[in-house]
């Protein structure tokens, strides 16, 4: 019981103790304010689309840069597919050059 008392209740008491001090800091905000409720609502809601705009923009670049980021590596995969390719008919041929020579040798 004691615990509880010194805790100041937990969560509880954190909620309360987080509350008040909200409220505390709001009205705080309202009387040292240098201009009207109204425009301070006028600067929020500036500020607010200012926010939206630069996280569409972000939101924006990102998607730049995975479709930059898919680009690069499709560019690679056929980079490496033309590469297997190539080895496998250079294998391909040195096999057929060296059964023509064993061929060759055997009569």
């Amino acid at each position: 019981m004691a615990e509880e008392r010194s805790s100041g209740g937990g969560i509880a008491g954190f909620v309360t103790g987080f509350a008040v001090g909200t409220l505390a800091g709001v009205i705080l905000a309202m009387i040292l304010a240098p201009q009207s409720g109204e425009d301070t609502r006028d600067l929020l809601v500036a500020k607010a689309r200012e926010a939206g705009e630069r996280a569409r923009d972000t939101a924006g670049d990102a998607n730049d840069l995975l479709a930059r980021g898919r680009q690069i590596v499709a560019d690679a995969k056929a980079r490496i597919d033309g590469a297997i390719a190539e080895g496998k008919d250079a294998a391909t041929r040195q096999r057929s050059t060296l059964e023509n020579e064993s061929n060759e040798s055997e009569s």
